[in-house]
């Protein structure tokens, strides 16, 4: 491996490219509903993400949505925790967090049901 000194504006661009990253999967992580998060950032329908890999596809897009890659490629990492940020040699893996890797692994859980609708106990 060369040395670690960035050796072109693609290089030069790594920090803000993983910043930006950074900053698009902390929007979703701290979003009370990621949901409709998710529907809103990339304007799709999320009942066509019914595999883990669709899922991370999904997180993977909304990620990269509005940032400008300078050649840098991004893939989901082969354990689906993280994005891995890739040119040439240099590889650098954001993780996506417990909350994003929960959605990518299990999807949204269907909600318990409102006790309220089920009546009165024992009837």
């Amino acid at each position: 491996m060369s040395s670690p000194r960035p050796h072109s504006v693609t290089d030069l661009a790594l920090s803000p490219l993983l910043v930006s990253i950074e900053r698009n999967l902390a929007r979703l992580r701290d979003n009370d509903d990621l949901r409709y998060a998710l529907v809103l950032e990339l304007n799709d329908d999320d009942n066509a993400a019914a595999t883990p890999d669709d899922r991370v596809r999904r997180v993977l897009r909304a990620a990269v949505r509005n940032v400008d890659l300078h050649g840098w490629t991004v893939a989901p990492t082969p354990d689906r925790y993280g994005l891995a940020v890739t040119h040439g040699e240099y590889a650098v893996s954001i993780m996506l967090g417990r909350r994003l890797t929960d959605y990518v692994e299990n999807g949204f859980r269907a909600a318990p049901a409102d006790r309220r609708d089920q009546g009165p106990r024992g009837s």
